[in-house]
């Protein structure tokens, strides 16, 4: 394996260094944070951590007072391959370090996050690659209303990097760099939810995630117009079955349709290549339980599914956002009232898919594209 771009950091502790992260959900991953990621994502009506930026921030407000530090460290390993001379994709190994603080005080949970929300990635033997990475700096903010009612937002700044080397189109654009891609853009989002408590055992919580609206990236001679990240609108419902068992579920609207569509590359002003994609919007279940297996140890199991969003005649080699099933586990750790560790291992089995069309850089009817993952995320957590 060799270390890639650290572009997509999954925001598994709710704040991220930029990092890559090759597509799960199409660009997004399948959880943030090692505790919903066990429960294969599920994260809208309970207490995950400081995840929340990321998933829902009126979670937050199901925190205890006072104030909790997660530390993290995530890993998603693709395998990716293509026919003819690309062969396998040496876009393997993906290292994703994260840092993050909330303070709960009194009514109000407030902090602040530095993480990656997704991206693609590939490199075969060829030269061809293409790296893709959105990260976002999070201000949450919760407000406890009652007992029960919680809500929540956030105002992220969303940047986008991409590298990009396509022999067919004669386009070559990278800057060798770990942390960012060539071409740069910047924007702001944001988010707004909920949690409600219907009964002692029955927690609801729904969130708004805005578009990125990103604006054209830019390295100097190369531009990259309509690259975008979705609105998303979840809902889940959290079950705390007994003193041990919690039982949780969550659908999510992915809106691709209104924001990948045409990713046209342009060199000195003039149009290179348009990247047609036309992706559909995706329906993501997540579904998970954990378990309290004594005072110090919990288990969790989960399942993600989420339908491939790209056309077959859209699918291209250097962008394979495929995925659809996700298998999950993990576990917690409390050494004590103050500091827990947390993991999460997930698996995608193989999905292979065979192009249909002409889809830029290079004609792909016929192609066939397998990918398949083995992800981890551990993070060490201290309240004080």
């Amino acid at each position: 394996m060799q270390l890639n771009k650290l572009t997509a950091t999954m925001a598994a502790v709710g704040l991220f260094v930029p990092g890559l992260a090759l597509a799960t959900n199409g660009m997004l991953m399948e959880g943030y944070g090692p505790i919903a990621a066990g429960m294969g994502g599920a994260a809208m009506a309970y207490d995950n951590g400081n995840a929340a930026m990321a998933n829902n921030p009126a979670t937050l407000g199901l925190m205890e007072q006072g104030s909790r530090v997660d530390a993290m460290l995530g890993f998603v390993g693709p395998d990716v391959s293509a026919p003819g001379t690309m062969g396998k994709s040496k876009a393997d190994a993906f290292y994703m370090p994260a840092f993050g603080y909330v303070k709960k005080q009194g009514k109000l949970a407030y902090g602040a996050g530095l993480y990656g929300q997704g991206g693609m990635g590939t490199e075969y033997a060829n030269g061809d690659m293409a790296q893709v990475s959105v990260g976002r700096v999070i201000f949450p903010l919760a407000y406890s209303v009652n007992d029960r009612f919680n809500v929540g937002g956030s105002i992220d700044i969303v940047w986008a990097g991409m590298d990009l080397v396509a022999s067919q189109a004669g386009i070559s654009f990278k800057d060798g760099s770990n942390y960012t891609g060539a071409a740069k853009g910047y924007s702001l989002a944001g988010k707004l939810g909920f949690t409600y408590k219907l009964n002692n055992a029955l927690t609801v919580g729904g969130v708004y995630q805005t578009a990125a609206n990103l604006p054209d990236l830019k390295d100097g001679t190369y531009k990259v117009k309509g690259f975008d990240m979705p609105p998303i609108l979840g809902l889940g419902l959290s079950w705390q079955a007994n003193d041990r068992l919690m039982i949780a579920a969550d659908v999510k609207d992915v809106m691709w349709n209104s924001s990948m569509n045409t990713v046209t590359i342009y060199r000195n002003g003039a149009v290179v290549a348009p990247f047609q994609q036309d992706w559909n919007d995706q329906i993501v279940l997540a579904m998970g339980l954990s378990y309290k297996l004594n005072d110090a140890l919990t288990g969790r199991i989960g399942y993600n599914y989420a339908k491939n969003p790209i056309p077959n005649q859209f699918i291209n080699y250097l962008w394979p956002a495929d995925a659809e099933n996700h298998y999950t586990g993990g576990f917690g750790y409390a050494f004590n009232k103050q500091s827990a560790f947390n993991f999460a291992l997930s698996y995608v089995p193989k999905v292979s898919v065979t192009g249909t069309g002409a889809a830029m850089p290079a004609g792909n009817g016929g192609m066939q594209i397998d990918h398949s993952q083995v992800n981890w995320q551990m993070m060490y957590s201290y309240k004080f």
